[in-house]
């Protein structure tokens, strides 16, 4: 079971930066479609500006991850990933505040990014008491 839990953590975290990755790729290569999916779509070249950087902030995250995951710096990604699951809620809280339904996805991200989180933290600790039995 433990060792199930491990591969789960890996496994998700893994498809969760890979999924961003994508996302964030289309929409720097579109960003007028992307935007609109994403609950607030963007016509002029200031507001694609703005969404291209939102979109290289999850670049970042994706890029720290996968160092961390390679690395198998578990303490450092269950930081991350911890902190990255607040950026849907904080989306959510923005688009509801400006009379935008967030979009579905936000919180099936938010949900998964938990899971992982927690995943990552177990992993994490595991690792340390690993590491003091050696």
């Amino acid at each position: 079971m433990k060792r199930s839990l491990d591969i789960a953590a890996t496994v998700l975290t893994t498809l969760l930066l890979l999924g961003f990755a994508v996302l964030s790729f289309r929409g720097l290569i579109d960003p007028q479609p992307a935007s609109a999916r994403f609950g607030t779509p963007v016509s002029d070249a200031a507001g694609a500006l703005f969404y291209r950087v939102y979109l290289s902030r999850n670049l970042v995250i994706v890029v720290s991850g996968a160092i961390f995951l390679l690395l198998r710096q578990w303490t450092a990604l269950a930081i991350l990933m911890t902190i990255t699951a607040t950026l849907p809620l904080f989306d959510m809280s923005v688009l509801s505040l400006n009379g935008v339904t967030p979009p579905v996805f936000h919180p099936a991200a938010l949900a998964l990014l938990a899971i992982a989180a927690a995943l990552l933290w177990r992993r994490a600790r595991v690792a340390r008491i690993l590491a003091k039995a050696a």
